[in-house]
């Protein structure tokens, strides 16, 4: 996909890595991995020390930066800092170079509204010169939302979001088989593939593998074994 990513961890026999039209999914069939695991990665994902080690053309990268771990479907929440701070920029970028000619219409007719609005006021007032853009849009709350959306759509918009606006995201899904059907999964398969997003799933137990999942399965005895899907997606 690119750049070269991948994510390691001293339980694991070799890499997790992203090859072209494929998906890794990581079964453990142990309760006690499973969750030792998920929590592992989260707390690594929320700024906290752990033993994976997620890189880029082998060079370490800071998981709170880089790495989302899912395990709820139904609230996913844009409400990172760093997150908002780019979508703001990126909207100002908008206003101001793309849309600059409409700006600009927009705030000579803010100022003309003001400028007849004091007219009709029976004492000595003048609207103040400025930006009126800034204020109008903080008023309507100009916010990315995720709401009135089905939730393979949400999922797909939050990944789409992380992935435009910051760099070399990864995106891990827990439970993903058990929540999404069959379908629903070989679209978001096909959108990443379009997409280039990297997405890692990670399964209690897997009873089919689905065109273009490659499974790393850890069984209670801690042997791993690796499976490719017999076909590949197109």
């Amino acid at each position: 996909v690119g750049d070269f990513m991948r994510l390691s961890h001293p339980e694991l026999a070799d890499f997790i890595y992203w090859k072209e039209n494929q998906i890794p999914v990581l079964v453990l069939e142990s309760p006690v991995q499973y969750r030792k695991t998920i929590f592992e990665l989260s707390s690594q994902a929320a700024g906290e020390e752990g033993e994976f080690v997620l890189s880029l053309d082998y060079e370490p990268l800071d998981c709170a930066d880089h790495l989302h771990v899912i395990r709820d479907y139904f609230s996913l929440t844009l409400d990172d800092r760093k997150l908002q701070n780019r979508f703001q920029t990126l909207l100002w970028q908008l206003i101001w170079e793309e849309l600059a000619a409409q700006t600009d219409h927009l705030q000579q007719e803010i100022l003309t509204y003001l400028q007849t609005l004091s007219l009709h006021l029976d004492y000595p007032v003048s609207p103040l010169q400025g930006d009126y853009i800034q204020p109008l849009l903080k008023a309507v709350r100009y916010q990315i939302s995720l709401e009135e959306m089905e939730p393979l759509e949400q999922l797909m918009e939050y990944i789409k979001l992380y992935s435009a606006l910051m760099k070399h995201q990864c995106f891990i899904l827990v439970g993903a088989h058990s929540y999404f059907s069959s379908a629903e999964l070989l679209q978001l398969y096909q959108m990443a593939f379009y997409q280039k997003w990297r997405i890692l799933l990670i399964e209690l137990k897997l009873d089919q593998i689905l065109p273009a999942e490659e499974v790393i399965l850890l069984d209670q005895d801690f042997c791993e074994l690796r499976l490719d899907s017999p076909d590949l997606m197109l």
